[in-house]
């Protein structure tokens, strides 16, 4: 094996490619909040470097995925699937009674996408599912 190369981990790949691509989003999210233009030229480059743990990812030598942690991120997608979308039906309600400009809203739902499918893989992987 080359010692030159890196291998990740099904558990560093997930975590990566979720956990810390949703808190580059959240951080974005937050930073998109705020009118001062420096603070959203940082949340921009925190975009950035999301982009680059996606591509990293992709790109880099991993291990393979064996059955049960294929079924553990299905079913954390799954979950992850359904607690969005009730949560997006709470928010469509509640802006239907206060004006909330949703444009400024969207990344913490793509925050929230991201994240939860990787710690819900890490809870089924530590207990089982």
């Amino acid at each position: 094996m080359d010692k030159g190369k890196e291998t990740l981990s099904v558990t560093q790949k997930y975590t990566i490619r979720y956990i810390i691509n949703g808190c580059l989003w959240l951080l974005y999210s937050i930073s998109n909040l705020v009118p001062f233009k420096p603070i959203r030229i940082i949340g921009a480059v925190l975009l950035f470097v999301s982009a680059i743990c996606s591509f990293y990812t992709l790109l880099v030598r991993q291990e393979s995925d064996d059955k049960m942690s294929i079924q553990h991120i299905w079913a954390a997608k799954s979950m992850s699937l359904e607690i969005l979308l009730c949560s997006m039906m709470i928010v469509g309600i509640i802006s239907g009674f206060i004006s909330f400009p949703f444009y400024k809203a969207y990344g913490f739902f793509v925050a929230a996408s991201q994240m939860l499918p990787g710690l819900l893989f890490l809870k089924y992987e530590k207990e089982g599912y």
